[in-house]
């Protein structure tokens, strides 16, 4: 029969190895097993923010709900050119306001710096240029101001009659907002709707919209659908019924051997 001093350090052992796994489940970032949608990168007048929630078909039993996207990128094209109107630095830039050239000649250089818009798009504007002249041998250096973007939201109300969608009205819209995540309360029990977003930046230029995520709003309040809505939950849960039938198991054991 194993000593009193065995069974505890055996039981201590199992209690810290259950706590570990608990633990272990509980911090894990369930939300990046999420797989994306791959990015497009050929839009005409610049790709869509990607949505991250609420996907589509969700189905909503709370009083708010916060939508939240990805941030899109802008793109720049960075020209250096020698007095013979020659290429001598070129660089195509995503969200980097700033490039350094190799070491050029003692020379007169012209630069430009042209926003080439939200990822995706094909666009030219002209931000910039600026004359430089060299007498050593030296790299040049150019900086410019970041193009802002601001997001637009457009949540829609599904009209149904005789089971058929004939319309999808704009029921609310917010507009220049400079964060990705957006809280809307004013929803009607028992409603199906929609939403999409679109980015627009300094000039004027908007991208694409993401795809209309259809979202529902339900008329009662599951339990099960509560607690398991969440991905950590129902794995914690789990962690804690291992721990209690290891426990269990540990107390049965003990008890045989001191029979």
């Amino acid at each position: 029969m194993p000593s009193r001093t065995t069974i505890w350090f055996r039981d201590a052992f199992v209690i810290i190895f259950a706590i570990y796994v608990v633990a272990s489940i509980a911090m894990v970032p369930w939300s990046n097993l999420k797989i994306s949608e791959p990015v497009s990168n050929s839009c005409p007048t610049g790709c869509p923010p990607s949505v991250n929630f609420p996907e589509h078909n969700y189905h909503h039993y709370d009083a708010s709900l916060i939508f939240d996207w990805n941030s899109v990128s802008v793109t720049y094209r960075a020209v250096v050119e020698n007095s013979e109107d020659e290429i001598v630095h070129e660089a195509n830039l995503t969200d980097w306001t700033s490039t350094t050239s190799s070491r050029l000649k003692v020379g007169n250089y012209t630069s430009y710096i042209y926003y080439t818009g939200i990822v995706g798009s094909n666009l030219s504007e002209l931000l910039q240029s600026s004359e430089h002249q060299l007498d050593s041998s030296s790299k040049i250096t150019l900086e410019w101001n970041k193009v802002n973007v601001t997001y637009n939201i457009q949540i829609r109300e599904y009209k149904l009659k005789d089971g058929q969608v004939t319309e999808v009205p704009i029921i609310h819209q917010a507009v220049n907002l400079t964060g990705t995540t957006y809280e809307y309360s004013d929803f009607v029990e028992g409603t199906e709707y929609s939403w999409s977003v679109f980015a627009e930046d300094d000039f004027g230029f908007r991208s694409e919209s993401s795809s209309e995520n259809d979202l529902r709003i339900g008329t009662t309040k599951f339990l099960a659908f509560m607690l398991f809505n969440d991905w950590e939950l129902p794995f914690l849960l789990l962690g804690i019924m291992m721990v209690i039938a290891l426990q269990a198991g540990v107390f049965l054991a003990r008890e045989e051997s001191d029979d």
